[in-house]
C-alpha cells in the first residue's frame, strides 16, 4: 500500500494548526490577565488569522466548475484580511497614535480589491477559474509588505526603549513573519498552507505569551511601587509633625481661628499621607495636587518668607501618588529656607509628546552628579524618577545651580508616545 506522504504532512500541519488555534482561543477567553482590550484583539486575531486558514484551503481546492463570482469572493477575502491581521499585530505590541491611518490604509486596500466584482483593474478570473492580473494586481503586497517594515520597526523601538528581555519576543515575531513572507515569495511552493500562514499562527502564540508575561511584569512593577510609597511615608520626618503641632499650639494662643484652620489642614494633609498607601496606580493630578496644596500651605504658614505659586494649564492626566508633593517639600528643606524671600513654582503644560511638570525654586542648589541620596534628598528624588519612569514610561530630569536654584521636569507622554 502506498503512503502519500504530502498528504499526511499536510493533514498533521492542519492539525497543528487548528489546535493552536483552538488551545489559544480558550486560553484567552479565561485568562483573567491579560485585560480587556487586549484580549479583544487577540480574539480578533485568532478569528482573522483561522479565516485566512479557511480561505487558503478553500482557494487551494476550488475547481473549474465553481461560478467565477465565487473565485472572486474567496480571493477578495484573502487579499483584504492579509493586512488587517497585520495592523492587529501592530496594535498588541502597544497602542499607537497611527492606528487610524493604518486602518485607512486597510480599508483602501479592500475597496481596491472588491473592484474585481465589477471590474478588472485589480484582478479577475476566466471561465476556467485561472486567475488573471490588473494593473492593481499587487496593492495587497504592496499595503502588507510596508506594514511589515512598520510592524518590524515598531518591534525595534519597542525593545530599544523597554530594554527588557520578554520584548525581544515582538521584534523575533516581526522578523520571522517578514522572513516567511519573503520565503512565500521566494520559493512560491503551491500549497493550501502558505510559510506566511504558518508563521501568523506560531505568531499569535508567542504574543499571547508575551502578553502574560508582560502583566507579570506590570504586576510585579505595581507591588515594587506600592512598596516604595510606603517606604516614602515612613521617611516623613518626625520634626515636621512636631513642628507644625508646636505651630499650632502657638497660634491657639495668639489667632484661634488661624491655629484652628491650620490643624484642619494638617489633618486634611496626614489623611492624604494615608490614603496613599493604598494608591499603588496611578491617580488623577487634581488629587496629587490639592495634596500639595494642603502641604504648602501649612508650610507658608510656618514660614511666612515662603512662597509657593501654581500655574496649571493642564489638570486631565494621571501620575503616581506622592509625586509633585515630595518635590515641593525637598524644595522648601532643603532649598528656599536660606532666602529671605523664597520662591517655588509650579508649572503644568499640555505638550506635543504628553504632560509637561515643572517644580522650580531659588534655594541654594545642589550638584546633579553626586547620588540622589542622603540627607539632601531624604524625600526621595530617586523614588519619585524611579515611579514616573516605570509606572508612566516618562521622564524625570534635574537642572540645578548651586547658589541659584533648581528646576525638576517631568514628562508625562500619552499612551503609545514615546519620548526617545
Amino acid at each position: 500500500m502506498k503512503i502519500n506522504t504530502e498528504f499526511f504532512l499536510l493533514v498533521a500541519l492542519d492539525i497543528s494548526i487548528i489546535l493552536q488555534l483552538f488551545g489559544l482561543w480558550i486560553a484567552v477567553m479565561i485568562d483573567e490577565h491579560i485585560g480587556d482590550k487586549r484580549r479583544r484583539l487577540m480574539l480578533a486575531i485568532i478569528a482573522t488569522v483561522s479565516l485566512l486558514v479557511v480561505q487558503g484551503h478553500i482557494d487551494w481546492q476550488l475547481g473549474v466548475d465553481k461560478p467565477v463570482f465565487f473565485h472572486k469572493l474567496i480571493a477578495f477575502i484573502g487579499y483584504s484580511l492579509r493586512p488587517a491581521v497585520i495592523v492587529l499585530f501592530i496594535m498588541v505590541q502597544r497602542s499607537t497614535k497611527h492606528t487610524k491611518l493604518l486602518w485607512s490604509v486597510v480599508g483602501i486596500n479592500a475597496l481596491i480589491h472588491a473592484t474585481t466584482f465589477f471590474s478588472d483593474i485589480c484582478f479577475t478570473f476566466n471561465e476556467q477559474g485561472e486567475f488573471i492580473r490588473g494593473p492593481l494586481a499587487y496593492t495587497s503586497f504592496v499595503v502588507s509588505g510596508v506594514l511589515l517594515v512598520y510592524l518590524v520597526v515598531k518591534g525595534f523601538i519597542l525593545f530599544s526603549i523597554e530594554k527588557k528581555s520578554d520584548y525581544i519576543i515582538p521584534l523575533f515575531v516581526s522578523i520571522f513573519i517578514v522572513l516567511a513572507t519573503l520565503s512565500d515569495v521566494v520559493l512560491a511552493v503551491s500549497s493550501p498552507v502558505s510559510f506566511l500562514m504558518v508563521s501568523m499562527v506560531g505568531a499569535c502564540v508567542f504574543y499571547y505569551v508575551w502578553l502574560h508575561m508582560a502583566f507579570i511584569r506590570v504586576h510585579e512593577q505595581e507591588m515594587e511601587a506600592g512598596q516604595r510609597v510606603k517606604i516614602m511615608m515612613s521617611q516623613i520626618q518626625p520634626h515636621f509633625l512636631f513642628n507644625t503641632l508646636a505651630t499650632v499650639q502657638s497660634l491657639c494662643l495668639t489667632d484661634p481661628d488661624k491655629a484652628s484652620d491650620t490643624l484642619e489642614k494638617f489633618g486634611m494633609y496626614l489623611r492624604q499621607n494615608i490614603d496613599s498607601l493604598d494608591k499603588p496606580d496611578l491617580i488623577p493630578f487634581a488629587k496629587e495636587l490639592e495634596h500639595t496644596r494642603v502641604y504648602a500651605q501649612i508650610e507658608m504658614i510656618r514660614f511666612p518668607s515662603i512662597e509657593v505659586r501654581y500655574d496649571i494649564e493642564d489638570d486631565d492626566f494621571e501620575l503616581p501618588a506622592l509625586t509633585i508633593q515630595p518635590l515641593v517639600e525637598n524644595a522648601i528643606r532643603h532649598g528656599v529656607r536660606i532666602r529671605e524671600h523664597g520662591l517655588i513654582e509650579v508649572d503644568v503644560k499640555k505638550m506635543r509628546y504628553g504632560h509637561k511638570i515643572e517644580i522650580r525654586d531659588n534655594g541654594k542648589g545642589f550638584d546633579t552628579k553626586a547620588p540622589l541620596s542622603g540627607e539632601r534628598s531624604h524625600i526621595g528624588l530617586g523614588n519619585v524618577r524611579d515611579r514616573i519612569e516605570s509606572m508612566c514610561h516618562g521622564e524625570f530630569t534635574i537642572d540645578s545651580r548651586i547658589g541659584e536654584g533648581t528646576c525638576i521636569t517631568i514628562k508625562i507622554p500619552y499612551e503609545g508616545f514615546y519620548l526617545s
